[in-house]
């Protein structure tokens, strides 16, 4: 994947590798010492998107093995699950 900035993710959309949009990157987790992406938090388009875990107040979690690409759209690879992550 393409090497940003973290503050320049905030408010991307999130689309699934088939076109469904998931919603909005919210915040997002690294490792402090070797800079890798962790994860991210985003903010559901709706409540019925499926295959992910959640955090407290709602955000789906997304872990940075599952995302495959970022250019418009945050790009998610919906044929992995949490297991294969």
């Amino acid at each position: 994947m393409t090497t940003v900035l973290a503050s320049t993710l905030s408010d991307t959309p999130v689309m699934g590798s088939d076109g469904t949009e998931l919603g909005t990157v919210h915040n997002l987790t690294m490792n402090v010492e070797t800079g890798e992406l962790r994860r991210v938090l985003v903010t559901p388009a709706s409540d019925d998107i499926r295959g992910f875990d959640r955090n407290d107040d709602g955000k789906i979690v997304v872990p940075a093995s599952r995302m495959s690409d970022l250019d418009d759209y945050l790009i998610v690879d919906l044929t992995k699950r949490e297991s294969d992550a």
